[in-house]
């Protein structure tokens, strides 16, 4: 769980692999071992509104493919991927799960700076990431297709616990949703000259030349005139 943009689809293998999780439930797809077994991606929709209906599964046909999937699929342990407990709620009950039995705030699975890079990606690039390799995704939904990486994790292994721990290297796609546009960056505002600028200016003024104040007058004296020698 955790709010949008800070990494929870990028850490979601590695913690399905961490917790011996076989199922993950990502922003409408059903995911078992990086295949797509049943769903419809929220990041092929173009509007926001039409996104967050997929996520949770609100279509009447998507929801009931989901369904008859995991009817037949015999699991232990389903991952289930939200931006709050309220929107994971709604998912599971939806497709007839029980209630969740541990949360898993992103801020436990990934650390501040890895959040914040995804946020900073999020913002001025527009990438989301699914958690399957990119053959998935170029197959349902090309024209979101961005790029793919890859990511070596280490989880657990089956059986006894001193075993040495099992390393994959898993590919992971890289999207550009149509209601997802990075963020123009602000052109910086013009500096004002500071005190020293403002002093090399005047500085730079050639002699003689006369200064204006602010009601327009000249402040300067010429150097022929009576006032600037009294004693004439």
């Amino acid at each position: 769980m955790g709010r949008s943009g800070t990494g929870k689809s990028y850490k979601a293998r590695a913690i399905a692999q961490r917790h011996g999780i076989e199922l993950i439930i990502d922003d409408g797809l059903i995911i078992r071992h990086g295949t797509i077994i049943a769903g419809r991606s929220a990041k092929r929709e173009k509007g926001i509104i039409s996104a967050v209906r997929t996520a949770v599964f609100a279509n009447p046909d998507q929801l009931a493919d989901a369904r008859r999937v995991l009817a037949a699929e015999r699991v232990r342990r389903i991952l289930v991927i939200g931006t709050s407990v309220k929107m994971v709620r709604r998912i599971v009950e939806s497709l007839g799960l029980p209630a969740p039995s541990r949360i898993i705030p992103i801020e436990q699975a990934a650390s501040r700076e890895e959040i914040a890079r995804a946020l900073r990606v999020r913002a001025a690039q527009g990438k989301h990431i699914i958690p399957v390799p990119s053959v998935e995704i170029k197959r349902s939904s090309p024209p979101t297709f961005f790029g793919s990486m890859k990511e070596l994790i280490t989880g657990r292994r089956r059986g006894l616990r001193r075993r040495p721990q099992a390393t994959n290297l898993v590919e992971k796609t890289v999207v550009r949703p149509p209601y997802s546009r990075p963020r123009k960056a602000k052109p910086p505002a013009a500096a004002a000259p500071s005190d020293s600028e403002a002093q090399l200016a005047r500085k730079a003024k050639p002699p003689g030349a006369a200064s204006q104040a602010e009601g327009g007058e000249q402040t300067s004296t010429p150097a022929d005139s009576p006032d600037r020698h009294p004693e004439r």
